[in-house]
This record gives C-alpha cells, sequence and structure tokens, in this order.
C-alpha cells in the first residue's frame, strides 16, 4: 500500500501463496497469485504518505510500463481474478453461496491489509476470508517484549534472514516460512524447513 489509511491511500499490488501444512510442498512450489492495481484516481495517479511512496519505486515503475509478464488488474475487478485461482488450486468444495471461503494468515494482514482489500477491490464479492485469521508476530512474543514482533523479527528468531521485502508475494513467502518454522512442518516428509540464514 502507500500507506496506513485506506480512505486516502493507495493499494499497488495483491499477493497470496497457497500452503497446506498436512501436505507441504517445497516454497518454491506453492502456488502463488500476484497482481499489480492501474490506479483509479482522477488523472490516473497514486495517493499515499510519503514514507511509503518511497517504499515502492519499482512497483511504480512496473505499473507505469506494464511490464510482462505480470498481471495488472482493476482494483475492483480482482477478487473474481483471485476466485478463479483458487478454483483451479482445489478450493472447489468451499464455494457457499457463490464465493470461495478461506483461511488466512500474515503479519497484520486482518488489521491492515484486509481493510485496504475490502475497501477499494472487490475481493467481498467472490471470496469470503474467515474471521479467524492468523499473525505469525504472537506466536513468536517473547517474555521481554514490550511489542508484538514485527515480520523481520519473526523470521530472525526463526533463523531465517529477517530483511523484509514488503513486497506482497515475498511477504506471504516469510510468512509461510515462520508459521513452518514454528509448527515444525516436514517437507516431503523427511525434511524439516531450516533457516536460511
Amino acid at each position: 500500500m502507500t500507506g496506513l489509511n485506506p480512505d486516502t491511500c493507495d493499494i499497488l499490488e495483491m499477493g497470496a501463496v497457497l500452503d497446506d501444512l498436512e501436505n507441504p510442498l517445497p516454497l518454491e512450489e506453492l502456488p502463488r497469485f500476484h497482481c499489480y492495481f492501474l490506479p483509479t484516481r482522477e488523472g490516473g495517479v497514486f495517493s499515499g504518505e510519503p514514507y511509503a511512496l518511497q517504499m515502492h519505486p519499482k512497483i511504480f515503475l512496473r505499473i507505469d510500463k506494464r511490464e510482462a509478464p505480470y498481471l495488472y488488474l482493476s482494483p475492483k475487478k480482482m477478487g473474481n481474478s483471485f476466485k478463479q485461482f483458487l478454483l483451479k488450486n482445489g478450493y472447489e468444495n468451499d464455494v457457499y453461496h457463490g464465493k470461495v471461503y478461506i483461511n488466512a494468515a500474515g503479519k497484520n494482514f486482518a488489521n491492515c491489509d484486509l481493510n485496504f482489500l475490502n475497501k477499494q477491490t472487490d475481493l467481498e464479492k467472490h471470496v469470503h476470508i474467515r474471521h479467524t485469521i492468523l499473525d505469525p508476530g504472537p506466536m513468536f512474543l517473547e517474555k521481554e517484549d514490550s511489542i508484538i514482533p514485527g515480520l523481520g523479527k519473526c523470521l530472525m528468531r526463526a533463523g531465517f534472514n529477517p530483511n523484509v521485502a514488503h513486497t506482497a508475494v515475498e511477504d506471504a513467502l516469510d510468512v509461510v516460512k515462520v508459521i513452518r518454522y514454528k509448527f515444525d512442518i516436514k517437507v516431503n516428509n523427511d525434511e524439516i524447513l531450516e533457516g536460511d540464514e
């Protein structure tokens, strides 16, 4: 996003990584959905807060040039694309009243990202995100912490590189890594996901 307020800032991209903790695949094989959003404000511009705008120069250039092979959508046309992706990846039995029901996990997803998706996209028309959203922050809370750790600290405590990309798919993959680490999830039934120090 271009800031934290969905009324004055814009959503730039949406990414999701599907993971089945009972049958985990190697990270590089996990199904991924990713799209960039086209600007919807008058004049074809994005609005936001300076600290957030300066974080995403590559994304702005990519959107401006419509760089291949990425998917570019109007925010109001993303929901059905995501629904079709879910249906192609095993969610055909999770459709109720025309919507695909999913469980979600993400760092700050419930209080930040989901607000943007609900206000600025058509996601709610096509996909129902269940209210019990898993945030890995509390899973990595330690006694001396004064606040719930961010994704970088969760990665560090799990033995991974703590640098957070702040891009949709990379952040989603980081969430998968720390959750798998915390639950000691085995990949290919014999290999535990290890930190990538």
